[in-house]
C-alpha cells in the first residue's frame, strides 16, 4: 500500500515534493522524481539526498508518505 502511494506521489503531474517517514523516526525528502527509485517488486526504495548519497530503505519499515511544505495533499500510511 505505501509503495503504491510512493509511486503515485512520484508520478504526479505536476510533481510535488514529499517525505518518506520510517518507523524509526527518520525521514527522507524526495524533492524531484529523479531522486528516487522504487524496486520493480516494491521490496525496497532508494532515495538520493542533496549530496548524492543513496539511502536504501526497506519497504517494510516505511511508515507513511506525506507531502512536503504543508501541501493539502493527503497523508498516506
Amino acid at each position: 500500500m505505501v509503495i503504491e502511494s510512493i509511486r503515485e506521489f512520484t508520478r504526479a503531474a505536476p510533481f510535488e515534493p514529499y517525505e518518506i517517514h520510517m518507523v524509526s523516526g527518520e525521514h527522507y525528502v524526495v524533492p524531484h522524481p529523479d531522486f528516487i527509485l522504487v524496486a520493480p517488486k516494491g521490496s525496497y526504495v532508494i532515495v538520493t539526498d542533496a549530496k548524492e548519497r543513496p539511502h536504501h530503505l526497506n519497504a517494510i519499515l516505511i511508515e507513511r508518505v506525506s507531502p512536503l511544505n504543508g501541501s493539502r495533499r493527503r497523508v498516506v500510511s
